[in-house]
């Protein structure tokens, strides 16, 4: 599929030793939380034969999260998870970030944002449209700990209003109760990325839908 993007934002643990230094917590429970934070077993959800459709960010969520708005809109900030994590999944204080932290994250923040322009407007013009794949795993201790909710489901399909295609989805949860895998629209997490430049306009052709698995079918 040339037109396709997949976006694999948070499947890495790295934190830059300079920043990871500065943790108000004890490296091996920093390590802990960047482990438990992590989307992992996706990676290998991936074909081969669309590996160079994927971008991956290849910093931790704990260092720069860029799925988080950055423009004061965010309603993980109050729990210290913007795209500059002050807490932890438990609501310990974890970081202080510097000016010179937030200066130097900004500018990656930007970078990935920019990339993925650049990629959808490429698409765009060689395609007419172009299909975004937003890739997750989440765990039931993970929602559970941040946000109190239970009765999980194996595959969360998440929508965004004015980049939602009815037939992916309905195709997408035709192919989940085939498998057996218990799904559900928007829950726990909702929406799905749209790159930056295209973000609330309409007719844009761009299709964007976030798949968010269960750690439990992963394992």
């Amino acid at each position: 599929m040339k037109n396709l993007i997949i976006h694999v934002p948070h499947t890495s643990m790295y934190i830059p030793e300079e920043y990871s230094r500065t943790a108000l917590i004890p490296r091996h429970e920093l390590e802990e939380e960047a482990r438990f934070m992590c989307d992992t077993g996706i990676l290998q959800l991936i074909p081969a034969a669309f590996a160079k459709n994927a971008i991956v960010f290849p910093y931790s969520r704990l260092y720069c999260d860029v799925e988080r708005f950055r423009d004061g809109t965010e309603p993980m900030e109050k729990l210290g998870m913007g795209y500059i994590y002050t807490h932890d999944s438990r609501g310990r204080e974890m970081f202080r970030p510097t000016e010179e932290h937030r200066v130097a994250v900004s500018k990656i923040y930007d970078e990935h944002h920019k990339m993925l322009n650049k990629e959808a407007s490429r698409i765009l013009e060689e395609c007419g449209s172009c299909l975004i794949i937003d890739l997750h795993s989440f765990g039931d201790e993970q929602v559970q700990r941040m946000f109190g909710l239970t009765d999980l489901p194996d595959v969360c399909i998440g929508t965004e209003p004015g980049h939602y295609d009815p037939d992916l989805t309905e195709h997408i949860l035709d192919l989940c109760r085939s498998l057996g895998l218990k799904t559900a629209i928007n829950f726990p997490y909702k929406g799905s990325l749209v790159p930056t430049k295209f973000f609330g306009r309409k007719d844009t052709g761009i299709v964007s839908i976030m798949l968010e698995i269960n750690k439990r079918i992963l394992a």
